[in-house]
């Protein structure tokens, strides 16, 4: 006799704009045998319509989508699809995005440099109950001498006028121009970009900016 397909499936929504990524990936998963594509979804407006709709066991979810935050829209869809857990599925593993997926209690978050199999792998331990991530994000999280993670360190400890004068040290603004353009003093502009050169191991303006574009706090 030959294998038998599984009576009951791991049924997932793939949630990803790119379709030759979406179409590729679901073609794997439906070739399983105990994994069936329900859904795909290529919107954000349309996340939480089709997770309630199918009530998925997994959501496989890209987090750079045009149109909207699909986290939101996730956010949004779970309590009215409670059993559905979520893996993210992103080329940009930023701190920030590492760090939206735990608060959310999300998972699993991995990245596209994974082999599909790992993909694969990931779906059915997380149907299994399990918490998933690639050992990308799992340096990103690793504890420092301290116990706080990296994204910890380097995105919650940030205030928000850090974060704002750290945006603008990133788009070349001199400190007299962020002074003047936020009223606050060059001295107290200088001493929160050291804070946030701290906070961020970064060494100079030149490397807080980097972070900063990496993170996605600017773009490009």
């Amino acid at each position: 006799m030959g294998d038998q397909v599984p009576s009951t499936r791991i049924r997932v929504v793939l949630i990803d704009d790119h379709q030759i990524v979406s179409e590729a990936l679901g073609a794997v998963l439906d070739s399983t045998g105990d994994i069936e594509v329900v859904a795909r979804v290529s919107h954000p407006d349309n996340i939480v319509s089709e997770i309630v709709e199918h009530e998925p066991d997994v959501a496989i979810c890209d987090m750079e989508m045009p149109g909207g935050d699909p986290l939101d829209r996730i956010s949004e869809a779970l309590p009215q699809s409670p059993n559905t857990r979520v893996i993210v599925l992103t080329a940009f593993p930023t701190d920030m995005h590492i760090t939206r997926s735990v608060q959310i209690g999300l998972n699993g978050f991995l990245t596209k440099n994974e082999p599909i199999e790992a993909v694969v792998d990931g779906i059915r331990a997380v149907h299994a109950g399990h918490v998933i991530y690639s050992d990308e994000v799992r340096e990103r999280m690793a504890p420092d001498n301290h116990g706080a993670t990296h994204s910890e360190l380097k995105v919650l400890t940030l205030t928000p006028r850090e974060l704002s004068v750290v945006r603008l040290v990133a788009l070349g603004m001199t400190t007299t121009q962020i002074a003047e353009s936020i009223h606050r003093s060059p001295k107290t502009i200088d001493n929160q970009i050291s804070s946030a050169l701290t906070k961020t191991r970064s060494s100079n303006r030149v490397e807080l900016s980097r972070w900063a574009i990496r993170e996605g706090l600017v773009r490009p």
